[in-house]
């Protein structure tokens, strides 16, 4: 029993919770770890020493809280340690509820909710205005990640600095091409595996959200970009389609725009998850996130095509990468 786990229990014991069905949940690909005890009660562990903040996931679910959407109720927060006690949403993550004849209901309540934190988020906006903006500079550190871990760690290829520069500048291009609106909360992990379904009267509550502590402010379309092109759960081309339909339908935004800044924050993002994931195996020793390869490689290839990314297509396809090969 090492150290971190023994700081839980003397902290559940000062809270007085009882730990006597304490059950680990499997974690996801942070540092967190998280328990599930009596009473519909979960005790998350984010060390600080490793970079996690139980106060930014507090802060995200007050904001949450406030635009009347099913985020976890804090029960206790010790920020100096690292420890929370937070409602626990139960077992119906979307990506183990979803079957036919459900599927389409789940992702359009999933993207009313997306919706309706763009609307709260404008109607609100002194609520965000200590969050970080999720700009430029802040979407480029994450996909150095590609060349970083699966470049230059899993391929052994070494990359210049001037090839590392004309990378960052096509990336740039592309960005202030599709002008994005920074001005709606984005809780950047937005996907089937981390909204939980719960019984609830109005339909927008019935979304659980998780895993929101690195929040800021961006455009909507990276979430519905995550949730809609999803290594976890990849939809069909028809699929897709109709629900990006719905979303236009509602909003009544210029599908065109919509599109393109779903290819960006796509790509962006696949290239940011195809370094973690391998970061993920050479670092960390976790190899089950192999598994989506194959999507995220996918998502990567499709989302080139657009004439968007004209010039990373050729930056690519210049390091004869035969995964990334069109």
């Amino acid at each position: 029993m090492d150290n971190r786990f023994n700081q839980l229990l003397l902290y559940l014991e000062k809270q007085k919770i009882s730990t006597k069905n304490l059950v680990a949940i499997k974690s996801d690909a942070s540092f967190r770890k998280y328990y599930r005890l009596e009473n519909n009660i979960l005790a998350m562990d984010a060390a600080p020493e490793k970079g996690e903040s139980v106060s930014k996931f507090s802060e995200i679910a007050r904001i949450l809280h406030s635009f009347n959407l099913s985020a976890p109720k804090i029960i206790d927060v010790n920020n100096k340690e690292g420890f929370i006690l937070l409602e626990d949403f139960g077992d119906k993550v979307f990506s183990k509820h979803i079957n036919k004849e459900n599927k389409k209901d789940l992702y359009k309540k999933a993207i009313d909710v997306l919706i309706d934190i763009k609307i709260k988020s404008h109607q609100n906006k002194s609520s965000l205005s200590k969050l970080a903006t999720y700009d430029f500079e802040e979407l480029y550190r994450e996909s150095i990640l590609f060349i970083d871990w699966f470049i230059e760690q899993k391929l052994d290829m070494q990359i210049s600095d001037e090839k590392k520069t004309e990378f960052y500048q096509i990336l740039k291009k592309a960005f202030l091409n599709i002008k994005p609106r920074n001005d709606t909360l984005v809780l950047r992990d937005y996907h089937v595996d981390n909204l939980i379904l719960k019984d609830h009267k109005e339909p927008l509550k019935q979304v659980g959200l998780i895993d929101f502590q690195d929040a800021l402010l961006g455009s909507t379309f990276y979430d519905l970009a995550s949730l809609l092109e999803d290594v976890r759960m990849p939809l069909n081309e028809n699929e897709k389609e109709e629900l990006l339909k719905y979303y236009i339908n509602i909003t009544n935004e210029n599908y065109e725009m919509v599109l393109r800044e779903i290819n960006f924050f796509s790509l962006q993002r696949n290239l940011k998850i195809l370094g973690i994931f391998n970061r993920l195996l050479i670092r960390d020793g976790k190899a089950r996130y192999l598994e989506y390869l194959p999507a995220t490689f996918n998502f990567i290839k499709s989302n080139l095509k657009s004439s968007l990314f004209f010039d990373m297509k050729n930056w690519i396809e210049e390091l004869q990468i035969k995964e990334l090969q069109l």
